[in-house]
């Protein structure tokens, strides 16, 4: 998986988050091979602001997502912050890169406004749904 893609993340429906789903552009690259190959996938723009880190293993992805203490802005114009867990089969996209049509994600998400503070608006632990799609 390689090139530019959009994050899209579905809090928990007992989380009883401010919109349904916050995506994110992203850029994802190979993550190294040795002792398993992996991608790494950042934000765009803030490399540092939300970063996951996945090995790839049997047509899966698999591993860490975070944001920093200042969390994310999401496209949606809210802000998140996010420590969980995430793995997902990867298929093929039209254009031939790989993506995760259909992943979970499992830990902590906490919602804020664009310029708010940590949970302002809600978190919880459980288990999310998550998209990585190729843009």
């Amino acid at each position: 998986m390689t090139g530019r893609y959009v994050l899209q993340i579905t809090p928990a429906a007992g989380c009883r988050a401010p919109i349904a789903t916050f995506s994110f552009p992203m850029d994802a690259a190979a993550g190294g091979a040795a002792p398993k190959p992996g991608t790494q996938v950042v934000l765009t723009g803030d490399p540092g602001g939300l970063e996951a880190e996945f090995l790839n293993e049997a047509q899966a992805l698999r591993g860490g997502v975070g944001t920093t203490a200042d969390g994310a802005l999401a496209n949606e114009s809210l802000r998140l912050w996010i420590r969980v867990i995430a793995s997902g089969p990867v298929v093929r996209a039209n254009d031939g890169r790989g993506e995760v049509r259909s992943g979970t994600m499992m830990g902590y998400v906490a919602f804020g406004g664009a310029a708010g503070d940590e949970g302002e608006l809600g978190s919880c632990s459980a288990t999310h749904t998550f998209v990585l799609g190729a843009r």
